[in-house]
C-alpha cells in the first residue's frame, strides 16, 4: 500500500488525503455540503506505544452547510503497510478484520446493554466516525480533547487506577457473556484466535527469541543465571504449546469476550475534578478473544500493575464486580464462585509469563532505538543484543527479580 511518511517511524496511507476526509466526514455528520479546508496529519502514538497498526492523528478545519468553520481531531487505524514483516505474521490472526467487527457489530450492541439494562452513562470505548473494510481502517472520536489520556506505561498503574480498570473490565466480561446468552455462538467463530491458538504459530520466533534474549541478559549476574538458565531454555521449547493449553476452556468455566491485550496504552483515563481517575475507556479490540477472563487478568497484570499491588486481592475485588454486574443484568448461565474463579486463574498462570517474560521487555522499552515486530524476529546479532538489552535496564531487571522466584515457585518453569 503506498505511504506518505510523516516522521521516521511513521506512515500514513496515501489515500488518507483531503477527499477522502471530507467524504466521511460529510456522512458522519450528514451534511453534503460540508467543505474541508485543512487536514494535518500526525503521529498519534509515540515510539514503543502500538506494534500491530498504525495509529495516526488527523487535525481538521471544514466548514458546514451553514457556513460555519470548525475545528477537530481524529484518529485513524490502519494497518501496517504490506511491505512490513509484521503484516505477514499479523494476518493469520485476522486482527484487523477482528477490530473491524467489533467497532460494527459488537461493541454497539455492548453500549446498548450498558446504557438500557446497567443504566451506565459512562462509555467503555470511543465512538466510532467511520469503518472502512477496503482499506482495513476505523476513524475514531480523538477522546483526548474530552481530557482522557493515556497512562505513563513506565510508571504502570496505581491502586486506584488497577481497580478503576478491573470494574470496567468486569462491566465488559458481563456485557459480553449477556450478548452472548441471547445471540448464542455469536462469539465462537470470529472470535477463536489471540495470540496463541489452535491455527497458527506466527508469534513463535518472537517468543522464543524473547526468552532467549532473557537469558542471555542473565549472564552477568552469576546468581540469577545459575539458577534459571537451565529451566528457561524449557521455557523457549514449548511456551507456544503451553501458553495454548491455558488457552483451551474447561466444563464449567466461565467464559466470555476477553479484551485479549489488555495493558497500560490500551485504556484511557478521565480524571474527576479532584484530579482522581473516574473512567477509563478500553482501545485496540485487534486481539478479542472468546475464552478465560483469567487471562485478560493474568496479561494486564504482568505487563501493567505496579509492584505493590497484590494481585490475588485484586482477582477477588474482581470477581466481586463481576458477579456485581451479572446479577444486575439478570445473566442466566452459571456464576462462578470465588474458589471457582481463583482456580480458572491460577490454571491461567503460564499466561504470566509469556506477558511479563516476552512482551513487558518492549512495553517498558523507553531508549530513541525503536523496537518492532521485525526486531524481536530477526536473526541477527544486532538485534539479538538490542533484545538482550531491553532485559537489563533496571525497572526491568526489578521486575525479573520478583517474576523469576515467584513463577519458579508456581511450577511454570518446570517441564508441564
Amino acid at each position: 500500500m503506498p505511504e506518505q511518511i510523516v516522521n521516521k517511524f511513521h506512515v500514513a496511507p496515501v489515500w488518507l488525503n483531503r477527499d477522502y476526509v471530507e467524504k466521511k466526514l460529510r456522512v458522519y455528520f450528514k451534511d453534503a455540503k460540508l467543505e474541508l479546508e485543512q487536514l494535518q496529519i500526525q503521529p498519534a502514538t509515540a515510539n514503543g506505544e502500538n506494534y500491530a497498526s498504525v495509529m495516526t492523528r488527523i487535525n481538521v478545519e471544514y466548514k458546514d452547510k451553514d457556513l460555519v468553520h470548525h475545528n477537530a481531531t481524529f484518529l485513524v487505524k490502519t494497518t501496517f503497510a504490506d511491505k512490513d514483516p509484521a503484516a505477514h505474521l499479523l494476518e493469520p490472526y485476522g486482527i484487523y478484520v477482528r477490530e473491524i467487527n467489533m467497532y460494527e457489530e459488537v461493541l454497539p450492541k455492548l453500549a446498548e446493554i450498558l446504557r438500557q439494562e446497567m443504566g451506565d452513562p459512562r462509555k467503555l470505548f470511543a465512538a466510532t466516525i467511520n469503518v472502512d473494510r477496503e482499506r482495513d481502517s476505523i476513524m475514531f472520536e480523538d477522546m483526548s480533547l474530552k481530557k482522557y489520556y493515556v497512562a505513563d506505561r513506565i510508571k504502570q498503574l496505581d491502586r486506584q487506577q488497577t481497580q478503576l480498570v478491573l470494574e470496567k473490565l468486569a462491566v465488559f466480561h458481563a456485557l459480553a457473556a449477556l450478548l452472548n446468552e441471547k445471540q448464542p455462538g455469536i462469539f465462537a467463530k470470529k472470535y477463536d484466535r489471540c495470540f496463541f491458538n489452535q491455527h497458527t504459530r506466527g508469534y513463535q520466533p518472537i517468543m522464543q527469541n524473547m526468552v532467549k534474549a532473557l537469558i542471555r541478559s542473565l549472564e552477568d549476574d552469576e546468581e540469577l543465571h545459575q539458577r534459571y538458565a537451565g529451566k528457561l531454555k524449557g521455557v523457549v521449547e514449548h511456551i507456544m504449546e503451553y501458553c495454548e493449553r491455558a488457552m483451551e476452556t474447561k466444563k464449567n468455566d466461565f467464559v466470555t469476550l476477553c479484551h485479549g491485550d489488555l495493558w497500560t496504552t490500551n485504556m484511557m483515563f478521565k480524571n474527576n475534578d479532584h484530579g482522581k481517575p473516574d473512567n477509563v475507556l478500553f482501545i485496540d479490540f485487534q486481539f478479542s478473544v472468546w475464552s478465560s477472563p483469567a487471562i485478560d487478568l493474568q496479561y494486564f497484570f504482568h505487563t501493567s500493575l505496579q509492584d505493590d499491588i497484590c494481585h490475588t486481592e485484586m482477582v477477588h475485588f474482581y470477581h466481586q464486580k463481576l458477579v456485581q454486574a451479572l446479577n444486575k443484568l439478570k445473566f442466566k448461565g452459571r456464576i462462578p464462585t470465588l474458589f471457582d474463579f481463583q482456580q480458572q486463574y491460577q490454571s491461567r498462570a503460564f499466561y504470566a509469563i509469556f506477558a511479563g517474560f516476552c512482551f513487558l521487555p518492549s512495553m517498558l522499552h523507553s531508549g530513541k532505538e525503536e523496537f518492532s515486530i521485525a526486531r524481536a524476529m530477526s536473526h541477527s546479532k544486532i538485534d539479538a543484543d538490542f533484545r538482550a538489552k531491553l532485559y537489563k535496564t533496571e525497572i526491568m531487571r526489578s521486575k525479573l527479580k520478583k517474576f523469576l522466584p515467584k513463577f519458579d515457585h508456581k511450577g511454570l518453569l518446570d517441564d508441564m
